[in-house]
């Protein structure tokens, strides 16, 4: 054993003899158990969490909120106070309305078509823009002048005709286009 051990069990009397003061007892309680709440720090707390609480309501509910106007869909006739030309044409007659769309979008697709051949033939494709171009110059005078016509039916189904003709149009030129990458197609098979 060592020296130390031999002199504490030689001398354990006089060291069981002595205690701490209740002080230093006190002391050590206080730093293991934590000071019992007071009611004000309960009342504390409960503040606390209700403000948080709240914070996080008005929180979400000004995140749905600002969720709900982005989403929404725009008031039905109502750009910058005045009705636009699609409401008025879905006011005026719904079939007409539908009609119109679904023309002019067969008409975007069609010029996309057409734009394909502006590399390969700019000349033509100029050409076939000029034809289309007085067309839609057309249908947009038909188009101003619809909302302050009295007879806005025979109106539409002139804008209508116009889009017609526009796809008529279209088709015409896409045909010639295919003939002539068919022709290139013969010749470059001949050739070769």
């Amino acid at each position: 054993m060592s020296q130390l051990e031999n002199f504490i069990r030689d001398h354990r009397d006089e060291f069981d003899g002595e205690e701490p003061s209740p002080r230093v007892w006190k002391d050590l309680q206080m730093q293991v158990q934590p000071a019992p709440r007071k009611s004000a720090s309960g009342k504390l707390i409960t503040m606390n969490i209700l403000k948080w609480s709240a914070a996080a309501a008005i929180l979400l509910l000004a995140g749905l909120g600002v969720f709900h106007l982005i989403n929404k869909p725009a008031a039905p006739g109502m750009a910058e106070g005045k009705p636009t030309r699609e409401d008025l044409l879905q006011k005026i007659n719904p079939t007409y309305a539908k009609e119109v769309y679904h023309f002019t979008q067969l008409i975007e697709l069609k010029q996309e078509e057409l734009k394909q051949i502006e590399k390969d033939n700019p000349e033509l494709y100029q050409q076939f823009l000029g034809d289309i171009s007085q067309l839609d110059s057309s249908y947009n005078l038909l188009k101003k002048e619809l909302p302050s016509n009295p007879n806005r039916e025979q109106l539409l189904e002139a804008m209508i005709d116009n889009l017609k003709m526009q796809t008529e149009l279209l088709n015409q030129q896409l045909q010639i286009i295919q003939q002539i990458k068919q022709s290139k197609t013969k010749t470059h098979g001949k050739i070769i």
